[in-house]
């Protein structure tokens, strides 16, 4: 009876466990300060924050304290801003006296463009740094915010690019060793207006298309319309496609749209044509560490609070363990919105390989610097992410570099992460870095993404590396609006990487323009499962199968397309060198002991993967899908592939409405009776909840 008793003490104190509450209001270091406090209490401790801003100048550490628990939000009502800029006083923004400046702006617009010296108010200026494929990811240089919105580097052409001309040198591999710097002409006149290049920078894509590089001019001989480079590109300078195209930035002669602004690096100075109907408040990004760190703890909730005006990483978490980002906005940030993971750096005068993207240093915190190039490097990085963490509900938009980047899981073991995106909307993340910065980047094993609306990118919308990934429920929708050979999901090179799901998701108005596609498994990559999913108007090729094997796609809907599978066997020709002893699919199946438990025990045909002939595609399923208004229903051989109880047809399959497949099909519709076993979708549950 004692003993009955004892349990039920017990049970009643676990029950009754200890709340405190901390209220918070905005001052200097209040959160900090109440962070502090908190570390000394024990039970469930949450920090209340009354509305207002919280601006800071270093990064808010969450770590270990004594608390079981930790939530830092909002009062209920209140809106709560975290933000790591300075505010520039109204009357700093001054009409340009000086005649030499004066000169250089448009006429109709010389008596409304404005002037702020930062130096003679003490305040920091980042200059503008190179940004590319194969580059680093690094905080963004300094933003200008009028009442809340971002002001962008004034370009031309406004809202396209043009032609790469002759190209005098091209910045290859022989001209590099040489030292000497890309030269190549244009065939436009705007160019003859500009009377002064030394902030200027051009940005394009250079060599190939899913290649965007940032640098800086060195000069322009305006009468023999040539462009000489201030640095070398990640490739070369190359002409022959449309997708080579470039534009310029950061002129004070094309400041001609309102919220265009320049950085005069040299002089401490921003230069900004305000809104036509006046303005309140001016704030420049600050901050180049994250706004807020969540490291080597456990149980934390952050929820209801906007994180803001930054040039670094919004939320930042590493060895963490039950850490939830809740009903949060996470926005103008310069580098990604959130990042679960640690990054890698490499000092900058390090000896790189001639490839920047097979570059990366040291495991860093609160960083995402080189980890891309690291991770092509070594597969099995662990970036110490931790388990469990999520984000669910969140709106993510205008970041600088990426939306979500998250990692968790352990590829050798095959010990999952179970880390996750939920229910958030995620768009307009490439404002400063483009390429191979997706919506979400997910490595490791066992991490997810769920009902997530990704969209308006020029861009990915989702790149993984690892194992038993699941992308489910989610709206894809005008992503890789800009790139040559990309895809909205993208990963490959490596046949490890099995056990990957992509099912119920809805990819939408992707452009058919260049090679671009919604599910792409490049290089060699294997073993994923692709169902009951709509592919509509999804790319010039919506599936991508480069060379890999088992690959099973089933119950899925392809609409209104030029395209709809294509295979190819490209390490039987241009590709075999991967496959060759050695050679990188070696190496990668090495690293993690592909003939031995647990991945013989969890992907039995990969143990094979050298006594069947490597290069052969094989066993890749299509079966039980309907193609509607595909003009061709297979690029390439169909041999490398195995296809039945598919439907291709031209007439309505039964849709409740063909021009909206979400509304799905009528009862008894045609589609049940030529595809045997077709399961309906969950249609109403694909894409976020949020409004």
């Amino acid at each position: 009876m004692k003993y009955s008793l004892l349990i039920l003490l017990v049970g009643a104190a676990v029950v009754c466990q200890a709340q405190t509450t901390l209220p918070v209001k905005p001052g200097n270091r209040s959160v900090e300060n109440a962070l502090k406090k908190a570390s000394y209490l024990e039970g469930d401790v949450v920090l209340e924050l009354s509305g207002g801003v919280y601006r800071t100048d270093r990064t808010i550490a969450v770590s270990k304290g004594k608390w079981s628990s930790l939530t830092i939000k909002n009062k209920k009502g209140a809106k709560v801003f975290v933000t790591g800029d300075r505010v520039i006083a109204r009357n700093q923004a001054k009409r340009v006296s000086d005649p030499t400046v004066l000169s250089r702006i448009q006429e109709e617009y010389r008596d409304k463009v404005l002037e702020i010296d930062c130096k003679k108010l003490g305040i920091h200026v980042a200059p503008i740094r190179p940004s590319g494929f194969g580059r680093k990811s690094l905080p963004a240089w300094s933003e200008l915010i009028i009442d809340g919105k971002l002001t962008n580097l004034s370009r031309w052409p406004n809202d396209s690019t043009v032609l790469i001309g002759e190209v005098l040198v091209a910045g290859d591999d022989k001209d590099k060793v040489a030292g000497k710097l890309p030269v190549f002409k244009y065939k436009e006149n705007r160019p003859k207006a500009w009377k002064e290049v030394q902030d200027l920078w051009i940005s394009g894509y250079f060599g190939w298309g899913y290649a965007d590089d940032m640098i800086p001019v060195q000069r322009i001989d305006t009468a023999k319309a040539t462009i000489y480079a201030g640095m070398f590109t990640t490739y070369h300078f190359m002409t022959g496609t449309d997708f080579r195209r470039w534009y310029a930035l950061n002129l004070i002669e094309e400041i001609d749209q309102e919220y265009d602004y320049v950085i005069d690096s040299r002089h401490g100075k921003l230069y900004f044509l305000p809104p036509g109907g006046g303005f309140s408040t001016l704030r420049l990004t600050s901050l180049e560490s994250p706004l807020i760190a969540v490291e080597s703890c456990n149980n934390v909730t952050i929820e209801g609070i906007t994180f803001e005006n930054s040039r670094g990483i919004g939320v930042y978490m590493d060895n963490t363990e039950n850490v939830l980002i809740k009903g949060c906005t996470i926005r103008n940030v310069g580098n990604v919105g959130v990042c679960i993971g640690k990054g890698t750096n490499s000092p900058d005068n390090a000896t790189v390989k001639p490839h920047s993207m097979e570059a990366g240093g040291k495991l860093t915190g609160r960083i995402i610097g080189d980890m891309m190039g690291k991770i092509y490097e070594n597969t099995i990085l662990n970036r110490e992410a931790g388990r469990n963490n999520g984000i669910k509900d969140c709106y993510i938009y205008n970041t600088g570099a990426g939306g979500v980047n998250i990692s968790g899981g352990d590829r050798v073991t095959l010990t999952r992460g179970d880390n996750f995106v939920e229910n958030s909307k995620i768009s307009n993340y490439n404002r400063i870095e483009k390429s191979y910065r997706p919506g979400v980047w997910m490595d490791g094993v066992g991490n997810r993404v769920t009902k997530c609306d990704i969209f308006n990118a020029p861009s990915m919308a989702i790149l993984f590396h690892g194992n038993e990934h699941v992308v489910e429920l989610c709206m894809i929708t005008d992503v890789c609006k800009e790139v040559d050979d990309q895809g909205a999901i993208y990963y490959g090179r490596d046949p490890s990487e099995q056990g990957n799901i992509i099912r119920y998701n809805y990819f939408y108005r992707l452009s058919p323009r260049h090679r671009v596609t919604a599910t792409y498994h490049d290089d060699g990559a294997c073993g994923s499962e692709v169902y009951g999913n709509i592919y509509h108007q999804a790319g010039s090729l919506p599936v991508l199968i480069g060379g890999g094997k088992d690959h099973n796609y089933y119950n899925n809907i392809f609409m209104e397309s030029p395209t709809a599978i294509h295979l190819d066997n490209r390490m039987q020709n241009w590709g075999t060198g991967m496959v060759a002893k050695g050679g990188i699919v070696d190496v990668r199946l090495e690293a993690v002991n592909f003939t031995k438990p647990p991945y013989s025990v969890a992907y039995p045909k990969l143990v094979n993967y050298w006594t069947e002939d490597p290069s052969q595609p094989q066993r890749n399923t299509i079966h039980g899908n309907l193609f509607y208004k595909i003009n061709n229903f297979v690029h390439g051989n169909t041999s490398w592939g195995e296809f039945w109880n598919n439907w291709i047809t031209n007439e309505n399959p039964g849709f409740v409405d063909p021009q909206n497949p979400l509304k799905g099909f009528k009862e008894g519709a045609e589609i049940f009776k030529r595809i045997e076993g077709f399961k309906e979708i969950p249609y109403s549950k694909i894409g976020s909840t949020l409004q």
